[in-house]
């Protein structure tokens, strides 16, 4: 129950507060370690056993592409959930899991090691982006433990809200915290959690007491929550000092005077609940409610931004997260057809059927890339089906 630092004094006080008469140590508790040490791998080594223990014992049988997706994403990606909404299990480690599925989506019967035609990155994209919507491990552990900080500000009165303050930032609002030595895994790993949902989250404005005008987010903009114009020599700290004591409303010449004029637009349509507190929603929810599944499409938006500026600021904020700028792959989808044929086309539209060009594409020597039928241009997807004139007889 203790940590091995714990004094003698502050277990027997522990104790007899919570009339605890004997102290028993087991490893694991509702199925998860009470104690994480400094090996994560070992730590959490039965996570990977189970879903291999899985994976391996469909690899037995000979199961189509359509079959595979089904087990994929109803059954083995959802067997780290529950450690996943408690424990950072590191990204390393969610790779390994996501290296474990990716072997066996591209596995065949009696064949361990088969090619990889298609990145696991773009299979962990939605079907509306060109992927098969598997989860990105690493973005889902920070999803779920994101929720677990948003149940925290939601019920702060919580025990589990009360003894966390109480043990590491008593005299801090937790949006504020950092790490620092010495804490617990667990609060670690929520601290990792926390740092996906201050992507995400915004000030609703009460009373303005609570929220700093130049550091908190609180601007209801797709692409900047915080003010943008500079601060300077202004004296104003706080939301409040914005709003007409007298009427309860903005003193909008103040505001014109203070910010400029994209601030001023947005500020003075922010509405002001006379009475009420100042309160933390979340910015891609039209009722300001976090979800998971919300969190983890802001982290794939997040990295896809990060990856294409190669910057990795927090100023990136995505304006959509359900944008699909090409159609193309939910016509795939809609097909009047079974679903095997629908992911044959899909992998003919990424070019990852075992053709001649696609082949050589992929390091493996062969003789010729030249189509069999008519051997005059190279044989990929779009020749063999669409352009071959012998083919188009067929």
């Amino acid at each position: 129950m203790f940590s091995p630092n714990t004094s003698d004094a502050t277990k027997a006080e522990v104790k007899n507060a919570l009339h605890i008469q004997s102290e028993s140590w087991n490893e694991k508790y509702l199925g998860l370690p009470v104690h994480v040490g400094r090996s994560r791998r070992k730590a959490f080594a039965f996570v990977k056993g189970a879903l291999a223990g899985r994976v391996y014992g469909w690899k037995e049988k000979l199961i189509a592409k359509s079959g595979k997706e089904t087990l994929v994403t109803t059954v083995a990606q959802a067997i780290p959930t529950f450690t996943m909404s408690c424990f950072y299990l590191t990204k390393s480690f969610c790779d390994e899991l996501s290296s474990l599925i990716g072997n066996y989506w591209w596995s065949q019967y009696d064949k361990e090691h088969a090619t990889h035609w298609i990145s696991w990155k773009k299979l962990i994209k939605p079907k509306a982006l060109g992927g098969l919507g598997f989860r990105d491990m690493h973005g889902f552990n920070l999803a779920m433990l994101s929720r677990q900080v948003w149940r925290l500000i939601q019920n702060p009165e919580s025990l589990c809200a009360r003894v966390l303050k109480a043990r590491y930032f008593p005299n801090e609002n937790i949006l504020e915290v950092v790490p620092r030595g010495g804490i617990s895994y667990a609060w670690r790993s929520l601290l990792h959690g926390l740092s996906l949902f201050r992507e995400g989250y915004i000030w609703r404005i009460g009373d303005g007491t609570h929220v700093r005008i130049w550091s908190d987010p609180w601007i209801p903009r797709a692409w900047s929550r915080r003010v943008i114009t500079p601060r300077g020599p202004s004296l104003l700290e706080w939301v409040s000092d914005l709003i007409n004591p007298l009427t309860g409303s903005w003193d909008e010449q103040l505001v014109r005077d203070s910010f400029w004029a994209d601030d001023v637009k947005h500020i003075l349509h922010i509405p002001l609940r006379d009475g009420v507190p100042d309160f933390v929603a979340w910015q891609y929810d039209t009722k300001g409610i976090h979800s998971v599944k919300s969190a983890y499409k802001l982290h794939m938006e997040l990295e896809r931004t990060r990856s294409d500026s190669g910057v990795g600021g927090s100023d990136n904020n995505p304006e959509n997260l359900d944008r699909t700028p090409d159609d193309s792959w939910k016509r795939i989808w809609r097909l009047p057809c079974p679903k095997n044929i629908q992911m044959f086309t899909w992998r003919l539209k990424h070019e990852s059927l075992a053709l001649r060009v696609n082949v050589a594409r992929k390091g493996i020597h062969i003789k010729s890339t030249k189509c069999l039928f008519c051997g005059l241009v190279d044989k990929d997807g779009a020749h063999l089906f669409i352009k071959c004139k012998i083919v188009k007889g067929v």
